[in-house]
């Protein structure tokens, strides 16, 4: 039983990690493009900018055969 706690772990962290990140990277650009001014309006656009060039990258990745 303590075999399939840890499988099921390591699934939700394998299937989760990289939405999670992407969320967290977005929830930090829009904060930060709200309260900071200066060179963090760079950190902003380039922190939005990530989930867009994640999913460009993806859609536009070809299958492997």
């Amino acid at each position: 039983m303590a075999r399939n706690q840890t499988t099921q772990r390591s699934n939700f962290w394998f299937v989760w990690r990289t939405p999670l990140l992407l969320a967290a990277l977005t929830l930090f650009g829009l904060v930060t493009a709200l309260v900071e001014t200066g060179v963090w309006h760079w950190f902003a656009w380039a922190a939005l900018a990530a989930p867009i060039v994640v999913g460009l990258w993806y859609g536009f990745k070809r299958p492997r055969k």
